[in-house]
């Protein structure tokens, strides 16, 4: 048997069931090793005793060879001496193999030592890989219960042109530049430098919107430079590496998902069931095999495209001075309010960014609140204020998720807690006004889940699987 250990052990992604397979057959090979020392211990020991014996002969003969000496009896000292040949022979003999027996013995000892070794390494092998399953597990776990917290009863106003300004600018920097990071982490690196601007009605989203020309358009543009700059000089903060897809569970998140991986930009809920229907009939069995390599090649090719350069097709992000043609009046791309609110919605499960601020302060807000939750019928204003009050968190990584949580919890955590508390105070005194646009995107999230469901024929269709099954369906070509 032979237990290649170390490349066991220095793969993260051995299965549980190779490292109890080692852990057996080394456990197989200890009792035939044991047993083996075992009988070499008492041979060991038989030996000892012979040799004993033998030395105790030996000594009784030097003694009678003297006393034949003093009598001078001849005869008896030749008998003496060619027994005390003889015995010193069988003595040089046995003290042989005690000696191979002993040193068998050590080797024993040192094969059971190194298995049982062996067994440890890999044991303690199998709890880290538990440990690593069980933290990641959390961590999904986590990642979906912030993605189930829905904020669209709020919006920052600032992240649009910001987005804006970070995909215009980002194009204008050269290729072997812009290979480097993402429009969107520029954005995000930018967005933390600036002021939230939460707003959770339609009167505030259009005041706001009209101030943003006027009194933000240079501070946008010169925290996009200084975050290009941070960029190429080589942020140590910045990294690749996407967030979970858990985190984007809420409808708004799902649905910019599934514009990104059906390649489908204006998508509504409401159109959902129907395409993936249609999707579903094409993909068939009973579909023509050249049309199904034909839709599963397209396919491939649309996914590699990014996702950045999906958004840029929309004219009206090709159009810098979109927010400056709000100010005045105009609608330069003829779009309904409506339509840039979908657009708005789907955003961050798009670009695949969030604001981790938000998550946070609204679950501490829902769990400090849930006693007085239904009573509060201002409390998205009041999130909002909050929200205004502290530094924004966005983050395009898994890696900067978690620190930007870790550092919440331990230095801002306490801090919200009492925000909160101050702004309930004075936000409840109920306030007549229009919520976002959100709600009707929402209702149709709601009666689109059955319908994708039937459609797809998932009766176990969830809101945490939804994207993947999508994903599935698209690939498989089932």
């Amino acid at each position: 048997m032979n237990i290649d250990l170390e490349q066991i052990l220095v793969s993260d992604s051995v299965p549980d069931g190779t490292l109890q397979s080692a852990v057996n057959l080394l456990e197989e090979s200890l009792p035939p090793c044991r047993r083996d020392l075992a009988y070499a211990l008492a041979n060991i020991r038989r030996l000892e005793q012979k040799y004993k014996q033998a030395c105790d002969e030996i000594l009784r003969q030097d003694q009678s060879l003297k006393l034949a000496k003093s009598q001078n009896n001849l005869d008896e000292v030749q008998i003496i001496v060619g027994d005390r040949l003889n015995q010193s022979q069988t003595t040089t003999k046995l003290k042989q193999e005690y000696e191979d027996l002993t040193t068998k013995a050590q080797n024993l000892k040192d094969k059971i030592s190194e298995t049982e070794q062996q067994i440890h390494k890999i044991q303690i092998k199998r709890k880290s890989l538990k440990t690593k399953t069980q933290n990641a597990q959390r961590r999904k776990y986590y990642y979906m219960a912030l993605g189930v917290i829905d904020s669209t009863f709020l919006i920052n106003v600032v992240e649009y042109p910001v987005v804006q300004e970070a995909i215009l600018q980002h194009s204008q920097l050269s290729v072997d530049v812009r290979i480097k990071f993402k429009p969107i982490e520029v954005a995000a690196f930018a967005l933390n430098r600036l002021p939230n601007m939460y707003v959770s009605t339609m009167d505030a989203y259009h005041q706001q919107m009209q101030l943003i020309p006027m009194e933000m358009k240079l501070r946008i543009s010169d925290a996009v430079k200084r975050s290009i700059h941070s960029l190429r000089m080589g942020d140590p903060l910045h990294d690749s590496t996407p967030l979970p897809d858990e985190l984007f569970c809420e409808p708004a998140g799902l649905l910019g998902c599934l514009c990104l991986a059906l390649n489908r930009p204006n998508l509504r809920w409401r159109d959902v069931p129907i395409l993936l229907l249609r999707l579903n009939e094409q993909r068939s069995p009973l579909s023509n095999s050249i049309s199904q390599k034909t839709e599963t090649g397209n396919y491939v090719r649309k996914s590699q495209i990014s996702n950045v350069q999906m958004y840029l097709q929309r004219s009206k992000l090709r159009n810098h001075n979109n927010y400056e043609d709000q100010k005045s009046g105009k609608n330069s791309n003829n779009l309904k309010i409506e339509d840039k609110f979908l657009e708005l919605y789907t955003l961050r499960g798009e670009l695949k960014y969030v604001n981790v601020i938000e998550k946070l302060v609204i679950g501490q807000a829902l769990a400090m609140m849930i006693d007085i939750y239904d009573q509060t019928s201002n409390y998205s204003e009041m999130l909002a204020h909050i929200l205004n009050k502290l530094t924004p968190m966005y983050t395009t990584s898994e890696r900067g998720l978690n620190q930007l949580c870790k550092h919440f919890f331990e230095n801002q955590a306490k801090n919200v807690d009492a925000q909160i508390s101050k702004s309930y105070a004075q936000f409840h005194t109920p306030r007549k006004s229009d919520p976002l646009y959100f709600q009707q995107f929402n209702n149709e999230y709601k009666a689109a889940m059955p319908e994708i469901a039937n459609s797809i024929n998932r009766q176990d269709l969830t809101p945490e699987n939804l994207v993947s099954v999508v994903r599935q369906i698209l690939t498989s070509g089932t």
